[in-house]
């Protein structure tokens, strides 16, 4: 038995150090950290990346089916999974370290690729940092330079359209007991209608969306059909059989909010996006109906939790979030969204952009006099196309001066209900 014992002992002990270790290494992009929601690891002296991070930092095209082939501007990359051999413009290379699999992610190695392709690569050993430089231009211009003319051009527009296509699926788990848990799953697939200007703050919306929930207490299908509408008085929707209806949010001010995100001034719209923690690169030209454009890929991950314009938003709306703890929500609060926009390489307005990403988060929830203490868990993804169009052109917005308040229709409805339970 001891001898028995001993030799699992030892069968231990070899698995242990043939498993290399994977240490987490922090990620800093031209001077700014960048924060992916999966980890950077380090083996053997390897720092190990998603490939949606080297997507993000490059704005390169990655396609991935038997193999892993990645094209930014002249270069081309070919690797597959669980091989070192790769092909680097048509030259056959070795990398240090194979791509993996980890957690259902493709991870590759950081410096061999960056490296590839022209970015500078550092590392700092005592801090455990990658440093990337990697300042590619088009017409003299950065990623961030182009954007923020782009952020300029619109400001002075002042007034655009926009059209969208929007999927999304919610999926809610809850730790509470059986006879009170709120699993949910929803898939959501719509249109949206708006027209927006910056100065005075003014927004008419029309949105068309259908919900499935299939494992709702009562699933169906439904297709809902609202209206928005934003002016300096607040924030107006309609709802069925009632009309028009005022959400109070005196506490906001959306005139503020809307002066922080959109700046005349170049240098200061770069500020802040390195702010918000977003990460700018140039993806490859593009040309449609006879125009010519930059596109242009911004990641935004965890660091735009902590930013001035994140914070001064959730102060401005204590009225709404009344009862919640925020300050767990954002501990808890997981983004990662990638954005390309189609800069009009004449105009700087951007005409096209699509979005995708993840929001996740979770929060305790508090013991009530029905229900347990517990915990919920959110986790979100989306997908979104968009058409912007008709910069400077004016447009109208119903009339919602006969609006009524929400709280007070709120009140009425549950008093209804409350009605139509009694005996």
């Amino acid at each position: 038995m001891k001898r028995k014992t001993c030799l699992i002992l030892s069968l231990i002990l070899v698995m242990i150090m043939a498993t290399p270790a994977l240490a987490s290494v922090s990620l800093d992009i031209n001077g700014q950290a960048y924060k992916p929601s999966s980890e950077l690891y380090l083996e053997n002296g390897v720092t190990l990346v998603p490939l949606d991070v080297i997507k993000n930092v490059l704005g390169c095209e990655v396609a991935v089916a038997e193999d892993i082939r990645l094209r930014e501007n002249d270069h081309t990359l070919k690797m597959a999974v669980g091989k070192t051999t790769a092909t680097v413009n048509d030259t056959i290379a070795t990398m240090p370290i194979a791509p993996r699999m980890v957690e259902g992610q493709i991870y590759v190695p950081l410096r061999f690729i960056m490296e590839a392709v022209g970015a500078q690569v550092d590392w700092n050993g005592e801090n455990r940092q990658v440093s990337i430089t990697y300042n590619e231009t088009r017409n003299g211009m950065t990623a961030e330079e182009i954007m923020a003319k782009s952020s300029v051009a619109m400001t002075e527009a002042n007034r655009y359209k926009m059209l969208a296509d929007v999927r999304s699926t919610v999926k809610v788990s809850t730790d509470l007991p059986d006879s009170e848990a709120a699993d949910m799953s929803m898939d959501l697939q719509g249109t949206v209608e708006a027209w927006m200007q910056m100065n005075p703050v003014l927004m008419y919306l029309k949105q068309n969306m259908t919900i499935n929930a299939p494992i709702a207490p009562a699933p169906a299908t439904q297709t809902v059909e609202t209206e928005m509408a934003m002016n300096q008085d607040g924030i107006f929707i309609t709802m069925p059989d009632i009309g028009w209806v005022k959400m109070d949010l005196q506490e906001l001010n959306m005139q503020e909010l809307m002066q922080q995100s959109m700046t005349q001034d170049p240098t200061a719209a770069i500020q802040q996006m390195r702010d918000l923690g977003m990460i700018v690169s140039l993806g490859q030209d593009q040309e449609k109906n006879g125009k010519k454009y930059w596109v242009l890929r911004a990641a935004v991950n965890g660091n735009i939790l902590d930013s001035d314009y994140f914070k001064k938003m959730t102060q401005q709306m204590p009225a709404m979030l009344e009862g919640m703890d925020i300050e767990q929500m954002l501990e808890n609060l997981d983004v990662d969204l990638s954005y390309d926009m189609w800069i009009d390489q004449d105009t700087f307005y951007a005409d096209y952009m699509n979005m995708s990403g993840d929001i996740k988060f979770a929060m305790s929830l508090p013991a009530t006099d029905e229900t347990p203490a517990g915990n919920m868990e959110m986790a979100m993804t989306i997908q979104a196309s968009y058409t912007m169009s008709d910069y400077g052109k004016e447009f109208t917005v119903p009339d919602v001066t006969g609006a009524r308040d929400f709280e007070e229709v709120l009140a009425e409805q549950i008093a209804q209900a409350q009605t139509a339970l009694e005996p």
